[in-house]
């Protein structure tokens, strides 16, 4: 697995960031809207967007909900998942208290941790996210983003989860998360930040830009807890013709890429 370092990055300021000038990937949508498949990734990585750039980007994440089954399915992987997720959150910090999923797609965070007798509740910048969540969780997801998350403090949130969600948002836009964290009254965080090079993954940088990120709010990496986890199973994968559930190492992994395993991978957070 290939680990991805990079620079420290100078922000503009948000006022700065928003008010730039369109880049010419996105005046070429203008021309072409079919011009989105060939949207270039790389140049994108690690700096501010413009507005028009996020527009951009929220219309193609649109279109891939509803579009591209991955996120959609039911499948029992995806629960299998979410369960091990609350399990390991559980262990590491004993109290989730109430729980807010950032980038909660098609909700199976929601509806499995409020089956496991976490009161749950998320949010994702899917403008059709009604329509293509678990109707259980339905009631309990609203429209939002990272830097305008939809809650306020008297919803009294005490652990935010956040699993492969992070590399997808424009980083100007993540280092607004800090702000909301403090508002919000945020105690602990458990997230999946992945490395990859993939499509999507705008934000890639090594776990110290995270440690960083996060202390601007009051919080450290609980990085002995991830140490003593490198031993623990994990679901890596799934057998199609036993329709079950392969288990191994998280660390030792690779699929999904980053998912669990290597840097940044699975991260603890928590005040103090």
């Amino acid at each position: 697995m290939t680990t991805v370092e990079q620079p420290d990055v100078e922000l503009p300021r948000p006022s700065e960031a928003l008010s730039g000038a369109i880049d010419d990937w996105a005046a070429a949508f203008e021309r072409d809207p079919e011009w989105h498949v060939r949207i270039p990734w790389e140049s994108m990585r690690n700096r501010a967007l413009s507005l028009r750039e996020k527009q951009l980007l929220r219309e193609f994440y649109s279109a891939r909900y509803q579009t591209h089954s991955s996120y959609t399915a039911r499948h029992p992987w995806h629960k299998t998942i979410a369960r091990w997720r609350h399990e390991i959150a559980r262990a590491v910090f004993g109290d989730l208290g109430k729980t807010l999923d950032g980038g909660c797609a098609s909700g199976e965070v929601v509806s499995t941790f409020r089956e496991l007798g976490t009161d749950c509740w998320g949010f994702d910048i899917c403008p059709d996210l009604l329509d293509t969540v678990y109707p259980e969780a339905r009631p309990y997801v609203r429209m939002g983003r990272m830097d305008a998350i939809p809650y306020s403090e008297v919803d009294g949130f005490r652990t935010l989860v956040s699993y492969d969600v992070i590399e997808h948002v424009p980083i100007d836009c993540l280092e607004q998360l800090p702000t909301e964290l403090d508002r919000l009254g945020i105690q602990q965080i458990a997230c999946v930040i992945a490395a990859d090079l993939a499509e999507g993954h705008i934000t890639i940088q090594n776990t110290a830009y995270y440690e960083s990120l996060f202390a601007r709010a009051g919080f450290r990496i609980v990085s002995e807890v991830t140490d003593a986890l490198r031993s623990v199973p994990g679901p890596i994968g799934w057998i199609e013709d036993r329709q079950q559930v392969y288990w191994g190492s998280y660390e030792g992994s690779g699929n999904p890429p980053n998912a669990w395993n290597g840097v940044p991978g699975l991260l603890f957070f928590e005040r103090g």
